[in-house]
C-alpha cells in the first residue's frame, strides 16, 4: 500500500524504509486500487489518464451506439450515465478531499467534454457551461461533490453538510458490508405460492401509503375466522416497502408470543420483501433482523412463508388491506423509520440541482434561472425561453441602424441549432443637422 509523509521532503535523498532488511522504493506515484497517486496527493497523473481513456471510451461506445442503434437518439445519454459517469467518479473516497481545490473541478469538468459533445452533436468550440445546460447533465464536480458526501455518510458515518443541508447519518438505513459477514451466517428464508387453505393459524401482512400517509396492518385467522389484527401508522416520509417490512416484523412478534405450533402460515403481496429474504446476502439490517428472528422461532415453531397476488378477492389479503388504509388516518405516528438510501440519494440530487442553478444566472441575458435537466427519455425534448434585446449602439456621428434581436423558444433535440429571428426598426440619426454630413446609404431595409 503507498506510504505518504507530510512536510517538504527531497526525493532527491528520501527517507530509507525497509522492511524484513528490504529496502522500499520511493516513487513519485503508484496505482493502488485504480487510483494514481501522486507523491503530492494531487491526482494530477489520475485525471490525464482518466481524460485519455474516457475518450477512447466515447469514441468506441458511441461507434456501437450509431453502427447498431443509430434510430435511438437518447441512447448514448444512457450510456454516458451508466458506464461513463461511474467510470470518472470511481475512487471519489480517496480524492473526493481535494474538490476544494479548483484545479481539481476544473479537471474534472473537462472530462466531461467529449462525451457531452456526443450526446448534443454540438460544435466543438462550444464552451463548457454552454454544453452542461444544452445536455441537461450536472456538472461533474459537483457530481462528485455528492457522490463523496454519500460515501462519507453512508460508509464512514459522518454528518455532512452539501449545499445549504445537513445531512446525519443517524436519519438514514445503516448498509452492511456482505464481506464483513461470515459465509455461514448467510441463510435464505424460502416462500412458495400457495393459496391459503384455511387450516390452522394465517397471518396476511399489508402495507399503504394514501396521501403521503404510510400505514401496516396484519390479521390473524383461526380455521378462516378473524382472531387478532394490530395497525401502526409510519412517518410520512416511509415506502410502502419499509410499510411492509413492518407488517412482517408485526407477525414475528404476534408469532413469538404464541406458544410451540405445528402449523403458521404467513402470507404476504410483498415479493420484493420476500425476495429480499430469499436471498442469501443482504445489505439491510432490517432484512437480516427477520432472517435471524424466523431462523430462532423455527425451532420451536413451523413457520411458512407465501406470496399471494394482491386485490384478487383473496378475504385474508383484502382484510389486511382494509387495516392498513385505516392506519393511515390514525392522528399520531408510532414508528419513525430511518430514510432509505434512495430517498437520500434523492435529497442529495435535488441539492446538486439546486447548486447548479445558482452560478448559472448569468448565462441568461435576462436574469432568468428557468431551465430543468433533460430526462433520460428518449421521446422527450429540453426547452429554455431566452428574451433579450440586443442593439447596435450608434458610433461616429453616422446612422447606425437599431436591429432588434429575440431569441424564439428553442427546442434542443439530437443536436439542433438555436433558432432566432432578426426584426428591424426604425434608423435614428446619430447627427440632427443632416446637412453637414450626408448620412452613408444604409444596406439594412426601413419600415
Amino acid at each position: 500500500m503507498p506510504i505518504t509523509f507530510g512536510g517538504r521532503l527531497n526525493l532527491r535523498n528520501p527517507p530509507i524504509i525497509s522492511i524484513n532488511n528490504h529496502t522500499i522504493q520511493v516513487v513519485n506515484n503508484i496505482k493502488y486500487l485504480g487510483v494514481t497517486w501522486d507523491c503530492c496527493l494531487t491526482f494530477t497523473k489520475h485525471f490525464k489518464a482518466l481524460r485519455d481513456k474516457t475518450d477512447s471510451l466515447t469514441y468506441k461506445l458511441s461507434t456501437v451506439a450509431n453502427e447498431f442503434y443509430s434510430k435511438r437518439s437518447g441512447l448514448f445519454r444512457k450510456i454516458y450515465y451508466g458506464a461513463i459517469e461511474p467510470y470518472l467518479l470511481f475512487g471519489v473516497g480517496a480524492w473526493g478531499n481535494r474538490l476544494k481545490l479548483k484545479k481539481i473541478r476544473d479537471s474534472l469538468n473537462s472530462l466531461q467534454r467529449r462525451p457531452l459533445i456526443k450526446i448534443t452533436k454540438a460544435y466543438r468550440t462550444i464552451s463548457m457551461e454552454a454544453l452542461q445546460v444544452i445536455a441537461g447533465i450536472v456538472p461533474l464536480d459537483i457530481k462528485a461533490k455528492g457522490v463523496f458526501g454519500k460515501f462519507l455518510l453512508t460508509t464512514i458515518n459522518n454528518d455532512i453538510k452539501f449545499g445549504s443541508k445537513i445531512f446525519k447519518w443517524e436519519d438514514y438505513e445503516t448498509r452492511l458490508d456482505p464481506h464483513n459477514i461470515h459465509p455461514a451466517d448467510n441463510i435464505s428464508i424460502s416462500y412458495d405460492k400457495h393459496k391459503p387453505s384455511g387450516d390452522e393459524i394465517e397471518i396476511y401482512t399489508d402495507g399503504s401509503k394514501i396521501n403521503d400517509q404510510v400505514g401496516a396492518a396484519i390479521v390473524v385467522f383461526y380455521y378462516n375466522a378473524e382472531i387478532f389484527n394490530r395497525t401502526i401508522r409510519l412517518s410520512d416520509f416511509a415506502t410502502v416497502y419499509q410499510a411492509e417490512v413492518t407488517g412482517i416484523q408485526m407477525a414475528l412478534e404476534f408469532i413469538y408470543t404464541i406458544g410451540p405450533w405445528n402449523k403458521i402460515n404467513l402470507y404476504t403481496d410483498s415479493l420484493s420483501v420476500l425476495e429480499a429474504l430469499n436471498t442469501f446476502k443482504t445489505s439491510k439490517q432490517e432484512i437480516l433482523a427477520i432472517k435471524n428472528d424466523i431462523l430462532e422461532m423455527s425451532k420451536e415453531k413451523s413457520i411458512t412463508l407465501h406470496w399471494i397476488p394482491a386485490h384478487t378477492g383473496i378475504q385474508g389479503n383484502e382484510t389486511a388491506d382494509s387495516y392498513a388504509k385505516k392506519a393511515t388516518t390514525k392522528p399520531y405516528i408510532e414508528k419513525i423509520p430511518k430514510k432509505s438510501f434512495k430517498q437520500l440519494k434523492n435529497a442529495i440530487s435535488n441539492v446538486q440541482i439546486q447548486i447548479w442553478q445558482e452560478p448559472t444566472q448569468e448565462l441568461f441575458l435576462d436574469g432568468s434561472r428557468h431551465f430543468e435537466p433533460q430526462s433520460d427519455d428518449e421521446d422527450n425534448t429540453w426547452a429554455v425561453t431566452l428574451s433579450p434585446s440586443f442593439r447596435t449602439t450608434p458610433s461616429g456621428g453616422n446612422l447606425a441602424p437599431i436591429v432588434g434581436f429575440s431569441v424564439q423558444q428553442a427546442y434542443i433535440h439530437g443536436g439542433s441549432a438555436l433558432e432566432s429571428k432578426f426584426e428591424p426598426e426604425v434608423l435614428w440619426p446619430q447627427n440632427r443637422d443632416l446637412t453637414t454630413r450626408p448620412p452613408r446609404p444604409c444596406r439594412f431595409p426601413i419600415t
